[in-house]
């Protein structure tokens, strides 16, 4: 398995400043992941940097599903729905150990403003599962009033006719971009996280021939020469376009997604919920059980400020509380049940005319720029894949032009990601059981041994071999400090929030642990990365200052 730690990224700058790349991807969340995947199976000498950590904007701030968009049949969006609905069952095998099927339910209300009738929810999810190609015992069925609230008795009695049953799937999407990542690194590519994109580089004929990068964390400046630059940013790709000395048009419309968590006893669920909001605004919500908490969301409201960290306001809460009262009403939930919460910019391009936000589609876009710059922008987080086979064809016309290189047609949807290397004989679940063994004989619980497993698939059997190379002086449990030393070995974290806020998923799902894990692990990782004091004072305030908006301690004040 390919070392990924704070040296090969120090190695992986060094490299990518030495010679000219043939693509440098700026951006590493999915959408770059899937590029830099893409171009380390084509053999491309390719690199990426990210100006944040890895998924730090929209990659770690969705719904956290793979789904293919059931509502966006309302908007005859049937191509897009095709693709992402078919990517799904792709990314499932690439992946089994993030990206699993699950049956959801989609409640039907006779009331004002529903999405779905009885009878149309019955043609969609029919077309949906054609759409997907969906056949056998995970096809749709549709269910009573009474089996409805039979499965799900805290949901709202009055107005439902009944429901749906359909296939969707759950995810992790931090890691999964992870995931993408690695395998593009054991392919390759070139990764640098924490890397940013200061301005471009120009021949004499004006058209881009790099960037230089400026390394975030101690401030040194490098130029790294490539063919063809590729903008991946996503909500922050107008801000890179406008770095070029050709003036453009802005092209992007970014929108705000929030998401809440609450115990599960607040608002308990059985399986993930898809349900009109019951406002009459045309507005759909998730409702998902999740490791003893319930999550819901999401909003999609415009939005102008800050692109690195969208806040949660006191009005994307009261709408979303008052979504899930109303839809859950004997939750009765209120600000103070809410544990933690995320927010999201998804990266929509504009739409001539378009006022509503939930209806600007979710397709995607590549064009390039008067200067030479590649810019892939929209899409969802399903179709990663698709938006990198959209792009290549058109890196690959820039790199015949100016190098007359070719390189070869590969097919990455037969391209395991890293941890998904289950033998072809045995199913997942099997896989587990075998691998959990194997964790409880260093001394793991089965409960800890099966979540290591099920969270890192068959990299926790690296994972497990960590325990000889572990210094924590017993400060943390078995697990912790597993999980810790193998981030920072093999998925180049670098702070205490990149290992509790997207290498684990601590900060968002298990924040009452945080009190006793944050010392700990801030000093594992001062040891480890033999920090200064002043350096651990620094991690240790980004740190609680992750944990306040996280825990919306500053709406909750």
């Amino acid at each position: 398995m390919t070392v990924l730690s704070s040296q090969t990224r120090k190695e992986n700058i060094e490299k990518m400043a030495s010679g000219p790349l043939d693509v440098l991807i700026i951006g590493g969340g999915i959408t770059g992941a899937g590029l830099a995947l893409e171009a380390g199976a084509k053999k491309m000498h390719a690199g990426l940097v990210e100006m944040q950590d890895f998924a730090a904007g929209t990659s770690s701030r969705s719904t956290k599903l793979v789904h293919g968009g059931l509502r966006y049949l309302k908007q005859f969006e049937v191509e897009l729905v095709a693709d992402v609905a078919q990517e799904r069952t792709v990314i499932n095998q690439n992946a089994p150990h993030i990206v699993q099927p699950r049956k959801m339910l989609l409640p039907v209300y006779d009331e004002p403003g529903a999405s779905f009738s009885a009878f149309s929810a019955e043609v969609a999810l029919d077309l949906y599962d054609r759409l997907a190609k969906v056949e056998g015992e995970w096809r749709h069925s549709l269910i009573t009033r009474e089996e409805v609230l039979e499965t799900e008795p805290s949901l709202k009695e009055e107005g439902l006719v009944k429901g749906g049953l359909y296939l969707d799937y759950l995810n992790d999407d931090a890691r999964l971009t992870l995931e993408i990542l690695k395998k593009a690194s054991e392919l390759g590519t070139l990764l640098a996280n924490y890397v940013k994109a200061v301005a471009f580089l120009y021949d004499a004929d004006g058209k881009i021939t790099g960037v230089k990068a400026e390394d975030v964390l101690t401030g040194d400046q490098v130029d790294i020469q490539a063919s063809v630059v590729v903008n991946a940013t996503g909500p922050w790709s107008d801000e890179v376009r406008k770095k070029q000395r050709a003036e453009e048009s802005e092209r992007m419309y970014p929108t705000k997604g929030v998401h809440l968590v609450v115990d599960s006893a607040r608002l308990p669920v059985n399986r993930t919920i898809y349900t009109d909001t019951g406002l009459e605004d045309h507005r759909m919500i998730f409702v998902i059980p999740r490791k003893g908490k319930t999550y819901f969301g999401t909003t999609d409201t415009p939005y102008k400020g800050e692109l690195k960290e969208p806040s949660i306001t006191e009005e994307d809460i009261d709408y979303l509380l008052k979504a899930v009262n109303h839809r859950f009403p004997n939750a009765n939930l209120t600000i103070d049940d809410i544990e933690t919460g995320w927010a999201g910019l998804r990266p929509l391009i504009r739409e001539e005319g378009s006022k509503d936000p939930s209806s600007i589609s979710r397709g995607h876009e590549v064009f390039v720029s008067k200067d030479g710059l590649v810019t892939i922008a929209g899409g969802k987080l399903t179709d990663y894949r698709l938006m990198a086979e959209d792009t290549f064809p058109v890196i690959e016309k820039e790199l015949k032009e100016k190098t007359g290189r070719t390189f070869e047609t590969v097919d990455t949807r037969t391209i395991t990601l890293s941890g998904g290397d289950v033998p072809k004989d045995q199913a997942f679940e099997e896989y587990v059981t075998d691998a959990v063994e194997k964790g409880m004989a260093i001394g793991l619980s089965e409960e800890d041994a099966r979540e290591l497993v099920e969270w890192y698939g068959t990299n926790a059997e690296t994972v497990f071999q960590m325990k000889d190379r572990i210094d924590d002086k017993g400060r943390l449990p078995l697990n912790v400090s597993l999980a810790l030393h193998y981030a920072l070995e093999y998925e180049m974290a670098l702070t205490p929030v990149d290992y509790f806020l997207r290498r684990t998923e601590t900060l968002l799902f298990a924040s009452e642990r945080i009190d006793d894990l944050k010392e700990p692990v801030l000093d594992y990782m001062t040891r480890y990365f033999d920090w200064t004091e002043p350096e651990k004072d620094k991690w240790t305030s980004e740190l609680e200052d992750a944990i306040r908006k996280t825990q919306l301690q500053y709406v909750k004040e």
